[in-house]
Formats: C-alpha cells, structure tokens, sequence
C-alpha cells in the first residue's frame, strides 16, 4: 500500500464518519421538528372543538399523552397562548387557530426541507462508504 493510496483511504474514512454524523444530526432536527408540528396539531384540534361550543358546555379536553379530561368552557371565544420566554396572551379563538396553522404550515415546510436534506446527506454517505470499501478492497489485492 502507499502512502497516496493509506492518505486517501483516511480521507475518504473521514468523510464517511462526519457524513454518518451529519446525517444523525439531521436525523434528531427532523424528530424534533415533528415533535412540534404533533404538539401544534393536537392544539389545532382542540382549537376546532372550541369554534363549535358555547359558553358552560362540557368538553373532553386532550392534555397531551393521550389523555383527557372533563373541562367546562368558561369562554368559548377566547384562548390563552403562550408565545415564549414565559409570555402568555389572550387571543380571539379564531385568530389563535389562524396563527396556529401558520405555524403548521412552516412546520411542514421547515420538515420537508430537513427531509430532503436527510436524503441528501443519507446519498453522500453511502456513496463515501462504497468508496470506502472499494478503496479497501483494491488495497487488500495488492497486499497479496
């Protein structure tokens, strides 16, 4: 083997674990980000229940895990959203789901983004990894 040959074998080697790395990192933005768009999306529902109920009716109310509870509706027309760094606000409930499926629809856009990128990253990988092997291979032939 020659030290052309041992010094592209290491670069390739190290290509091949920060593209396995990268797309590992990928991988957890994307669990994330899904995360967040299920969070956003069991909120829209309930946002939807509440545009049909009045003022004192009951409700099963999701609080996540699967699990309900049995509400009564104090105000049908108004929510409370927290928008972060512990701020809170009273909104309209329509103008709250408005914003919420904003914030859905950028989900699934910042998702599929990732997505492809994962995909992307995922190609390169594998193809340093055939290099890899195949450089290997060719290195282990003429040793013999």
């Amino acid at each position: 083997m020659t030290g052309e040959q041992e010094n592209l074998l290491r670069r390739v080697y190290a290509e091949q674990q920060m593209a396995s790395t990268t797309v590992e990192r990928k991988a957890q933005q994307m669990m994330r980000v899904q995360s967040y768009l299920d969070n956003y999306q069991v909120g829209l529902l309930v946002l939807e229940e509440l545009q049909g109920k009045k003022t004192g009716e009951e409700i099963l109310m999701n609080v996540g895990g699967e699990i309900y509870i049995h509400a009564k509706l104090v105000d049908s027309k108004k929510v409370t959203r927290h928008i972060g760094k512990g701020i809170s606000m009273e909104q309209d409930t329509a103008e709250a789901k408005k914003s919420i499926e904003e914030i859905i629809s950028s989900l699934r856009k910042q998702y599929d983004a990732l997505a492809q990128e994962y995909q992307q990253l995922l190609s390169w990988s594998s193809k340093l990894g055939t290099q890899f092997q195949q450089l290997a291979a060719e290195m282990q032939k003429q040793e013999e």
